[in-house]
């Protein structure tokens, strides 16, 4: 029971969300900021439920964001 709870912690820590792996590349600058702000607001908004879930719907705000970006 002891290796199966080390398991999930493992499995639950490696389900961090990271703004690193949206691509900014040819997006204008100032845009890009403003989206990096609107995200710093949201993961330090008090969170409702699981920080993992948090962290997703922020990231996944963020790549919206940057979509927008011309």
């Amino acid at each position: 029971m002891k290796i199966l709870s080390i398991i999930a912690l493992l499995a639950l820590t490696g389900c961090a969300y990271s703004i690193k792996e949206v691509n900014t590349d040819g997006r204008e600058p100032e845009c890009v900021r403003e989206c990096t702000k609107a995200y710093s607001g949201c993961v330090s908004a008090p969170q409702i439920g699981f920080k993992t879930e948090t962290l997703r719907a922020c990231r996944d705000s963020y790549s919206v964001c940057v979509d927008t970006c011309e």
